[in-house]
């Protein structure tokens, strides 16, 4: 990320208000002073050489609505990924356009693993919401290091969550992929680029092993697909995970490949077709 000053100027916010008819218009701007802060522990994996996300997932020009892709564009992206994108991203959560609805929806905090980061219908009891408004248990208010957002936008963003979190319409993939993958002691969440076929989600298909222990058995744990998004696999192991690193096998190749509910084959190895494994190295933090 650039050091320096920049003003970054938002657009008019809109909102329904509760209970009445009446659309309520506030417009709105904040100066954030672009200085390294702790916690912004981004790597500059995902960004331009002016320290912007490649992926821009919007430029954030229209008035704010209570749906995901006004949201990602009028927060996420020109706000929070200043720190929250790249293989480095604070507590393992990228907010760029192409990972943040399965770094966030039915994933459990790293911070705190009893809560989910998005509850969808339960903003009062979403971290998202907790942190943004700082009343969340660990950690300091969010956006670290930049003025609190506006009440009206975190009004919007409850109010999305409230209504069912819904990622709304998106272009599929023409093969299924692993977008990101969070770990806490307690769950390896796995999102994936669309909804996938839950029949296939088993302890053969998403396995976990303690890094150098590749020949021993899998550890025991429970996978399936997330009650509250249908494009995330959650794997509980039935004993919490001690700090170290692991190995994150999901099959996309023989007989018990993992597919989508077309029967389109997991790319697991990225090649532009479909079939092959994904493998990825996945690491369990221990106590701060």
């Amino acid at each position: 990320m650039n050091l320096g000053l920049a003003a970054r100027y938002l657009p008019a916010t809109t909102f329904p208000v509760e209970g009445t008819n009446v659309v309520r218009r506030s417009t709105w701007h904040a100066l954030f002073v672009l200085v390294g802060v702790t916690g912004c522990a981004g790597n500059g994996d995902g960004l331009d050489p002016n320290g912007r996300p490649v992926d821009e997932g919007g430029g954030g020009n229209g008035a704010l609505t209570p749906d995901f892709a006004s949201i990602q564009s009028n927060v996420f992206t020109p706000i929070c990924t200043q720190c929250h994108v790249g293989a480095n991203a604070p507590q393992g959560l990228r907010l760029d356009a192409a990972n943040s609805y399965g770094s966030l929806v039915g994933v459990a905090s790293s911070e705190q693993p009893g809560i989910l980061r998005i509850k969808p219908g339960d903003a009062a009891g979403s971290y998202l919401v907790q942190k943004l408004e700082g009343r969340a248990a660990t950690g300091a208010r969010m956006p670290l290091g930049q003025p609190a957002l506006p009440e009206a936008t975190i009004l919007v963003i409850r109010q999305w969550i409230d209504s069912g979190a819904s990622q709304g319409l998106t272009a599929r993939t023409k093969t299924l992929l692993v977008q990101t993958v969070s770990v806490t002691p307690t769950q390896v969440a796995i999102a994936l680029s669309q909804p996938v076929d839950a029949s296939l989600v088993n302890g053969t298909t998403v396995s976990l092993r303690r890094q150098g222990n590749e020949d021993s058995a899998p550890i025991l744990a429970h996978a399936k697909v997330s009650p509250v998004n249908d494009s995330l696999i959650v794997l509980e192991p039935d004993v919490a995970l001690t700090a170290g690193e692991y190995r994150l096998t999901v099959r996309g190749s023989g007989p018990a490949a993992l597919a989508d509910w077309d029967a389109s084959v997991l790319d697991g190895d990225r090649d532009g077709r479909a079939g092959g494994d994904y493998v990825a190295s996945v690491t369990v933090k221990g106590a701060p």
